[in-house]
């Protein structure tokens, strides 16, 4: 059996692969970067950001940026993921963003079949129905945190 841990550890990788990184150049952040320069779009997208915006760095500006310009080509259920986990970025705390950043780069740095198996174990977590992940939760609750 997957242990539940290991699934939110991977859980919260795979959150910051899609929301934290992957952003080209070409995805430039307005002049300044203040939440009153984006594009109507971009502030429908990044909603749950506006709180804090100012307060981003210029990198994770640009990287949310690029996440609103490829969110209208994607899928409806992608678009429903990606604004759940914009939701879910938004309320973690400043700390919880820091261990998720050193989770991604630590996994970055694996062998290529530990990797792979990390992403196969997540792979099982998410086929498994909503009750029984929710029991793992709930039976391993310090596993959840991010850095733990």
């Amino acid at each position: 059996m997957v242990k539940a841990r290991e699934l939110r550890s991977v859980a919260t990788v795979i959150l910051a692969l899609s929301l934290f990184f992957g952003v080209t150049a070409a995805h430039a952040e307005p002049q300044g970067g203040a939440w009153a320069k984006l594009t109507p779009e971009q502030k429908s997208i990044l909603a749950p950001l506006q709180p804090e915006w100012d307060k981003l760095d210029a990198e994770r500006r640009k990287h949310w940026i690029g996440l609103a310009a490829r969110y209208p080509g994607l899928p409806p259920e992608r678009q429903q993921r990606v604004q759940q986990r914009i939701h879910e970025w938004a309320a973690l705390t400043p700390e919880q963003r820091a261990q998720a950043i050193e989770r991604y780069k630590r996994m970055k740095q694996l062998p290529p079949e530990k990797h792979d198996q990390l992403h196969q174990r997540w792979r099982e977590y998410q086929e498994l129905p909503e009750e029984q992940r929710q029991k793992l939760r709930d039976a391993h609750p310090s596993a959840a945190s991010p850095g733990k």
